[in-house]
């Protein structure tokens, strides 16, 4: 692995010890500068979606409004996911700079900082963070003497997970339920209080500072062509060394995550599968992970790259339970706005608490076509990716887990 961009240190606690250079960059910069500069660098947003970070900030510059919002969403609430809370607790003023950045890019005067509630720790830092940026004048009138007013606002997460959907999380921030809207029109165009709003994660955020900086070259010299620049990965699960690294595209394997970083299994059992990217994702087996670490190749290989969550589960579990845990918890998080959404997984749910330990046919078949009409009638991505780990477990072991005939 190369220099990396983001772990090279924390930050102090201080905000008179943080240079903001990346910021003052960019005020000396017009507008579509800043934003040439981070298309040019390729980054896509880290939230799981992977739209391009630059395409988001142009479109959003080009529309004409008395009002603009930037949002940075910091809902983590994929399991197995926690590198915005690492970013959050040791590097919150390079996600601020990264904020503001944003909304100079695009002409946004005010923002929102949207973090799960369950994450108390980061949620005090950050209302800290905030205190000593309008003192200091890094965010409210005239930033940094630049004349581009911005400020920003914290919103505290109500624990549900639909709110990592963007509209979802929109909806909330309006004090309205969370739950998705349908698209077009895209927030974009009519997002936050009906006005053009660019909502984009933790890290993305936390990268397009690091661009600005360091500049696009640079970030266009690590990783591969379609997979740009670095990423954090969450490594938990049946792993001896569980943590947030930070890999370069292209230059480590899936399977050099978690037997180099990771230091192996634990207690030395065999690999029964990984999840490359949370429980939205499908499973790779041990004979599908010696793959570079990149949005194309484990595409390529059937799964996503998704939130960054590497998930391993050792030899030994039993599947019906673990296919049954994830039901359980996307059943409990569906905002119930889709009916198949909301239906579906309930009754997937219920289908898998009945099979004693063993599945036939028919029910495999059944929960297959389910998953199906969940992805295409579902508004939003959580939604529609519900059933990927289910399925994926019950095509690669089905010979484990399907009794041939009536049960």
């Amino acid at each position: 692995m190369q220099e990396t961009l983001f772990l090279k240190h924390r930050e102090s606690e201080n905000i008179k010890d943080y240079p903001f250079s990346a910021l003052k960059k960019a005020l000396a910069m017009e507008p579509a500068g800043v934003v040439a500069e981070i298309k040019k660098s390729g980054l896509k947003g880290r939230g799981g979606a992977g739209f391009p970070t630059g395409v988001k900030w142009e479109l959003a510059l080009q529309e004409e409004a008395d009002q603009k919002y930037v949002i940075c969403n910091g809902d983590e609430g994929e399991p197995g996911t926690f590198k915005d809370r690492y970013l959050l607790e040791g590097t919150p003023f390079k996600v601020l700079e990264g904020i503001i950045i944003a909304a100079y890019a695009c002409g946004a005067e005010q923002g929102y900082i949207y973090i799960r509630g369950e994450y108390d720790g980061p949620i005090r830092i950050f209302k800290k963070v905030l205190e000593s940026a309008r003192e200091k004048g890094i965010i409210g009138p005239n930033v940094m003497g630049s004349g581009f007013s911005f400020d920003l606002y914290l919103v505290k997460g109500a624990g549900a997970y639909v709110c990592g959907d963007e509209t979802s999380l929109i909806n909330s921030i309006e004090g309205k339920r969370g739950k998705s809207r349908i698209k077009p029109p895209y927030p974009i165009t009519k997002g936050l209080f009906d006005r053009p709003t660019i909502v984009n994660n933790v890290e993305t955020l936390a990268a397009a500072a690091e661009i600005i900086n360091q500049g696009a070259e640079r970030y266009l010299s690590l990783g591969t062509e379609d997979s740009r620049g670095t990423k954090l990965v969450c490594l938990s699960g049946d792993v001896c060394n569980p943590g947030v690294y930070e890999v370069e595209f292209g230059q480590v394997t899936l399977q050099e995550i978690i037997y180099d970083l990771g230091k192996g299994i634990k207690n030395n059992r065999p690999l029964k599968f990984v999840v490359p990217g949370g429980i939205s994702t499908q499973v790779l087996t041990e004979q599908e992970i010696d793959i570079p670490y990149t949005y194309e190749d484990i595409a390529e290989a059937g799964s996503g790259l998704g939130s960054g969550a590497v998930v391993v589960v050792a030899d030994g579990h039993d599947l019906v339970d673990l296919m049954l845990n994830v039901s359980r918890f996307f059943m409990d998080e569906t905002c119930g706005t889709c009916f198949p959404c909301r239906e579906g997984n309930r009754q997937v749910y219920h289908m898998l608490k009945k099979v004693n330990g063993n599945l036939n046919e028919e029910k495999s078949r059944i929960i297959a076509d389910i998953g199906k009409t969940i992805h295409l009638a579902a508004r939003c991505g959580l939604g529609q990716t519900s059933l990927n780990f289910i399925n994926s477990v019950l095509k690669k072991f089905e010979n484990e887990l399907i009794v041939r005939g009536d049960s």
